[in-house]
């Protein structure tokens, strides 16, 4: 075979091989709430989605799957991945950090606090027993909201149980082993019928969504849009468990953002710290302050704010106002010099660790503490500069 074949051999070869070439990995998360004991039912049936959709999409598919919902609310913040399936509360801080709702399970419910009869008040619940399922889960973020609509903190709690299941906070109350939980109205009303005269209903959400959803990033392609819902609509998406997805509408988006209102949002100011918006960030970085990201080192290296520090703020406590500061590991401060003027930030106003660590440096003696509340997802909305990780 001659010179020329080769290359018109090598030429073939290459023009074949440039549409896998150019063909980007689709990354894929599905977030599973184990709390949700149909949820773990239907999962342990499915068929991996991932060589249909691969196929339908035309692109490689990398797909993870997780039942821990901390790393899954984070994901929700950083658009690590193209698609994102989870539960309501994932849905809604996603669909408020640049992902699109695409699709949803159309099954809604209403959560309800449930006491016991004597608690008829906020105030009787001080020194009360709170059961709720894992502290990341739909029902512990709805029930956390709840809570803080009626001015109740998680301080104030004798003792607070974090379960795995849905069904024992009920059950727990009937053994006088707890005085508050979180439940599905439904589950609620057969329940106190079934148990008179011990608890009462205090106080219910709306109805929300009690199923999954499908997110997809901003900058998802209309054509990749189209070929996930015809996908969704596939004999092949129903045997990897997604029978009931249906396209989103405008209404469905306001019920998430109605979920999004009763998240636990760090507190507005510090008292004797500045808060910072992303333009202040700008100048006090110019000026020679020194930025301080308290996420942990998968995010950090990911992505963060050209030239900062990592310093990641390691939380055990709650997600509240009167959290327990020793329960935290903030050892990294060490590295910093607090004669620095500092800002501290991290994933926005869901995320605490921010917060806990411009407290944690104000206790050891930094003067010059800013606190940068909207983080990285203002940060990236205003296209400001990032490193990266490629």
């Amino acid at each position: 075979m001659g010179m020329s074949q080769h290359l018109r051999l090598y030429a073939v070869a290459f023009t074949i091989a440039l549409p896998l070439l150019a063909q980007a990995e689709i990354k894929v998360l599905i977030g599973r709430d184990p709390a949700d004991e149909s949820a773990k039912q239907q999962q342990s049936m499915q068929a991996s989605p991932t060589p249909t959709l691969t196929a339908a999409l035309g692109s490689q598919v990398v797909l993870k799957q997780t039942a821990d919902l901390t790393d899954v609310m984070r994901a929700s913040r950083t658009q690590e991945n193209d698609i994102l399936i989870g539960p309501p509360h994932v849905t809604a801080s996603a669909i408020s950090h640049s992902y699109d709702l695409l699709a949803r399970n159309k099954q809604n419910t209403q959560y309800v606090l449930v006491a016991r009869k004597e608690i008829d008040t906020a105030a009787k619940m001080k020194g009360a027993r709170l059961y709720l399922t894992q502290q990341d889960s739909a029902r512990t973020y709805l029930a956390k909201g709840l809570l803080t609509e009626m001015g109740v903190s998680m301080k104030s709690f004798q003792k607070t149980t974090f379960g795995k299941t849905s069904g024992a906070g009920l059950l727990a109350i009937s053994s006088n082993l707890a005085d508050v939980t979180i439940a599905e109205q439904e589950e609620a009303q057969i329940w106190l019928k079934s148990n008179p005269n011990v608890a009462k209903i205090l106080k219910a959400t709306r109805a929300v969504p009690s199923g999954t959803a499908m997110m997809v990033r901003k900058d998802m392609p209309d054509s990749d849009r189209k070929k996930l819902l015809k996908w969704l609509a596939s004999a092949d998406a129903s045997a990897s468990g997604f029978a009931k997805f249906q396209s989103a509408s405008t209404a469905d988006e306001e019920q998430y953002r109605y979920i999004a209102s009763l998240g636990i949002l760090t507190p507005e100011s510090i008292p004797g710290i500045a808060r910072v918006d992303a333009d202040q960030v700008v100048k006090l970085l110019a000026a020679g302050a020194v930025a301080v990201d308290t996420r942990g080192a998968k995010e950090y290296e990911r992505e963060h704010i050209n030239g900062a520090v990592h310093a990641p703020y390691l939380e055990k406590s709650l997600k509240d106002r009167e959290y327990d500061g020793t329960l935290d590991d903030f050892s990294a401060l060490s590295k910093l010099s607090l004669d620095q003027t500092l800002i501290f930030y991290c994933n926005g106003p869901e995320c605490w660790k921010s917060y806990k660590a411009s407290i944690a440096a104000q206790a050891k003696g930094a003067k010059k503490i800013h606190w940068y509340r909207g983080g990285m997802p203002e940060w990236r909305e205003k296209s400001l500069p990032v490193m990266q990780k490629l």
